[in-house]
């Protein structure tokens, strides 16, 4: 039930540098470790020095799809790695994009930091 009210949760990055890494590395690590923790419970722990080959790979399989959707879908590690203040609005055009806009002035145009958000969303999908 945990992992199902993770997902129906809409993602809204906090656009702060403090806290973009933290609560973006929540959505990887949790439901990975939550993922894992239930499959060793189902497959029935056994927790001794000799565990089946089958059984820990299994195991790890959920996490790692998690893991890879999250990472597919860009938008957590574009969050973690935008390095600057703003607010997280919806871009309206041919595919909507959902980005940390800048609220402060600064050097850098908020064309350029849009470009590199979505670069990261592409670095995202590609690793």
């Amino acid at each position: 039930m945990g992992l199902e009210k993770l997902v129906e949760l809409e993602f809204e990055c906090p656009c702060n540098p403090k806290w973009n890494g933290t609560f973006s590395s929540a959505f990887f690590v949790i439901p990975a470790v939550m993922a894992f923790t239930l499959m060793l419970i189902i497959q029935g722990c056994r927790c001794g020095m000799r565990w089946p080959k089958s059984l820990s790979i299994s195991s790890f399989v959920p996490a790692v799809v998690w893991l890879i959707l999250l990472f597919l879908d860009g938008q957590y590690f574009a969050c973690a790695m935008t390095d600057w203040k703003g607010r997280f609005v919806t871009v309206d055009r041919a595919a909507p994009q959902k980005w940390c806009e800048p609220t402060d002035e600064s050097d850098i145009t908020p064309q350029e930091l849009m470009l590199r958000s979505q670069e990261l969303f592409v670095v995202s999908q590609v690793r």
